[in-house]
């Protein structure tokens, strides 16, 4: 691949994480800022949940939404659908390592 634009980055462990008010509890989301990589246009991005622990017991934490230049959405849930929220993910250390990638 010629020319291409990549970056890399992961969010901060245990922060970030938001309620996700749709969700009844059961859910919770985080905001990816990847403004540093002064992309034109929407990279393909690839995520991944990362953590301390209990990811393995969760949903979405791969997919991305709302893409854009500067940045993209997680929203995460656990398969059983028992509550989650943002002090969930803060005690295990729960973070997105990404890659963006502008061809």
């Amino acid at each position: 691949m010629q020319n291409g634009k990549f970056l890399s980055g992961r969010t901060a462990p245990g922060e970030g994480w938001q309620n996700y008010p749709d969700r009844n509890g059961d859910g919770v989301y985080i905001d990816v800022d990847t403004s540093e990589g002064g992309f034109t246009d929407t990279p393909a991005y690839i995520a991944a949940l990362t953590g301390d622990d209990r990811m393995w017991m969760t949903t979405g934490g791969n997919t991305v939404y709302n893409a854009t230049p500067t940045g993209f959405r997680v929203y995460v849930r656990r398969v059983d659908r028992q509550p989650i929220d943002p002090a969930y993910a803060a005690k295990n250390g729960w973070h997105i390592a990404w890659i963006a990638a502008e061809v």
